[in-house]
């Protein structure tokens, strides 16, 4: 059965679910970033295959990292440059092909190339439908537009941190705590953070983890004065 949804791949019921790459080993940004955060070991497999050359377009690769099913699929080659349809057609062609052997009764797919890699949304997900919507699993297709779970804790609970209490979990300059300060009441998705002036990758990874492991405590009786 095909389920289009707002969601995110992290909030459907599905088994598997799929991260969007490039062939060249960052997971740097978006959908790849969070992965990346929330499976430290995926990341690693998946640069040392990179630098051995073993990541291709017009393939997905499937893992089952700490119980969890997900499937790596390269949308681009490069993440400087854009996404390619025929690289998405061609994967989900092969994807079809051997998610049999896998061994899941259900998957949840992004709009593949459609956000960092630049392709249009809509055509993205016709051709996603295309390939997908025959197959004996349940496939989501999600849309991500919904904030919700744990991306949805994660952002109240650094809402209701005070800046000054982060501090003492994160190393911050007074540059970063000024902008946090200003920026903080305007967060969307947990991802903009990252796009806060004067924070960079390593300051971003070092708050999602805080807050995806939920390892800060503080007085929130202060914050009311």
């Amino acid at each position: 059965m095909m389920i289009i949804t707002d969601s995110t791949v992290f909030n459907t019921k599905a088994e598997c679910i799929v991260n969007t790459i490039n062939c060249v080993g960052l997971m740097g940004k978006g959908l790849a970033l969070e992965f990346a955060l929330r499976y430290p070991k995926l990341n690693e497999q998946y640069i040392e295959e990179c630098h051995n050359n073993l990541i291709h377009t017009g393939k997905v690769y499937f893992y089952e990292i700490d119980g969890q099913k997900i499937i790596n699929f390269p949308t681009k080659f490069h993440f400087k440059y854009p996404s390619q349809m025929e690289w998405i057609e061609e994967g989900l062609k092969y994807f079809t092909e051997n998610y049999k052997q896998w061994g899941f009764n259900s998957v949840a797919f992004p709009l593949l190339g459609a956000s960092n890699g630049g392709l249009n949304p809509e055509e993205v997900e016709k051709v996603m439908i295309k390939y997908l919507s025959n197959l004996d699993i349940d496939v989501y297709i999600c849309r991500s537009k919904l904030v919700e779970g744990k991306e949805l804790e994660m952002i109240n609970s650094f809402k209701e941190t005070p800046i000054d209490e982060l501090k003492k979990y994160v190393r911050l300059t007074k540059k970063q705590i000024t902008s946090l300060e200003n920026e903080q009441s305007k967060i969307v998705r947990f991802v903009d953070i990252s796009k806060i002036k004067d924070i960079g990758a390593e300051t971003y990874k070092s708050i999602f983890r805080l807050y995806y492991d939920g390892n800060i405590e503080f007085n929130k009786q202060l914050s009311l004065f």
